[in-house]
């Protein structure tokens, strides 16, 4: 399957700057396939898998210097290593902190080779070293996006189009397809395994299973960086925050008899293994928005939608009869889509920050879902997942600070009314690419 991280890959690939980069990302969504798939355009591709074989960790714990740890993995592996020809790939480096500090050396000593890397839970280890500024490069990874879900399904047609087309209406046929393709990617999710397993059987049931096996995985990751006692504070955590989506997190409300200070602790841990994003509020006066965030006050979202489902044992069954995303939970599934759709095209040499406004007053208590950065201004984004809601709070926005637009995220077409453009679901990442707004 085609990612549109392997753009970014390849521009590292042919850089004259080029340092060893790291992908980060959760567990499950594609960063050994990816580095893989990008190591056959290379003449020699060697892995080194730190979870798998013990010797590929002695391998660095026996040699500091970069050239003669080449020689020695060259002899180990039996391939040579030409720099500028080979790929050396170091998957679940988390394992090694003296891997993770030899990097540094690569870039001093070798900077010709390109080394790349990756690990699951690796921030958790990433805090424990002081890693040199300007001697590592980052990549960030994600579930795929809807758009790579359309590419997937060889629909690449309907993306191209998505493009080109900007924020023009479609005819209702394409209309009607698109939102179909939407509400399968809400089904399954962004995670790669689950994809190719519904693009090989197109069996739901069977994709379940696979998100079934995931959790069980996620949920044994918990022993390995949370302290015993805060596990079940990880367990309740898990299976509630996607229930909270989309509503500012007030820790009484998963449970009034646990500290806030035990759970924060526990999110946090989450938020680390990748599993959880928050949402900071902005007052949103001006640009950045993170200059205008407030750290205590947050939302939450799960990192994929299909896994979030298949967490609240949800019922498919209705999306199969209506592919219109609608009141579930409070519209908590049209807001997970839109936060991962964002976080999906969010810069990936960047962690991704999402911000919301919310404006508390005892006369006008209103909050809109999302803000953008566009051309030095704040942009409101409201999120409706079907025809009920007015659009005050994104009005009041409007006025209060300015903003010379906004845009309603909602199952129907694309239209542009009282300074709101309204971008159906499956229009995204047009929204965010379209040459009107870039």
């Amino acid at each position: 399957m085609k990612r549109d991280i392997l753009n970014q890959l390849k521009t590292w690939k042919d850089s004259i700057t080029r340092k060893p980069l790291i992908l980060r990302g959760a567990r499950q969504v594609g960063k050994s396939w990816i580095a893989k798939e990008f190591g056959k355009s290379f003449e020699i591709f060697i892995e080194l898998n730190f979870d798998k074989k013990d010797d590929h960790l002695k391998l660095f714990e026996k040699e500091k210097d970069p050239k003669k740890l080449v020689e020695l993995i060259s002899n180990y592996t039996g391939k040579k290593i030409i720099p500028g020809k080979t790929l050396l790939f170091i998957d679940e480096i988390q394992n090694s902190s003296d891997a993770i500090g030899s990097l540094r050396y690569f870039y001093e000593e070798m900077p010709e080779l390109h080394v790349l890397a990756a690990g699951s839970l690796l921030e958790f280890e990433l805090r424990k070293i002081s890693l040199p500024v300007g001697r590592i490069q980052f990549l960030h990874m994600y579930p795929m996006s809807f758009s790579e879900f359309l590419t997937a399904s060889r629909r690449e047609d309907l993306r191209e189009m998505l493009l080109n087309n900007g924020i023009n209406p479609l005819a209702e046929p394409i209309n009607k397809l698109l939102k179909e393709f939407v509400r399968t990617y809400t089904i399954i999710g962004g995670l790669p395994e689950v994809v190719n397993t519904y693009l090989l059987t197109k069996d739901i049931r069977e994709c379940q299973n696979i998100q079934s096996d995931i959790l069980i995985t996620y949920r044994k990751d918990f022993n390995k960086y949370a302290k015993k006692h805060q596990i079940k504070y990880l367990e309740k955590l898990f299976t509630t925050i996607p229930l909270q989506t989309g509503t500012k997190l007030k820790f009484s409300n998963i449970d009034p008899n646990i500290r806030a200070q035990t759970l924060s602790e526990a999110l946090e841990l989450l938020c680390l293994a990748g599993v959880v994003n928050k949402v900071y509020h902005s007052n949103s006066n001006g640009i950045p928005l993170n200059a205008g965030s407030d750290l205590k006050k947050f939302k939450t979202h799960f990192f994929d939608i299909g896994l979030m489902l298949n967490l609240l044992h949800f019922d498919f069954r209705p999306l199969l009869l209506d592919p219109d995303i609608s009141f579930i939970n409070n519209g908590i599934l049209a807001e997970q889509f839109v936060f991962q759709e964002f976080t999906a095209y969010s810069n990936p040499r960047q962690e991704c920050q999402l911000f919301y406004w919310h404006r508390e007053a005892k006369s006008s208590n209103s909050e809109v879902d999302l803000v953008m950065e566009f051309n030095n201004s704040p942009i409101p984004i409201e999120i409706k997942s079907g025809p009920t809601g007015s659009m005050k709070s994104l009005n009041m926005f409007l006025k209060t600070k300015n903003s010379p637009f906004g845009f309603k995220i909602s199952p129907y077409p694309f239209s542009f009314s009282n300074s709101v453009y309204s971008i159906p679901f499956y229009g995204i990442e047009s929204l965010l690419k379209s040459q009107e707004f870039n």
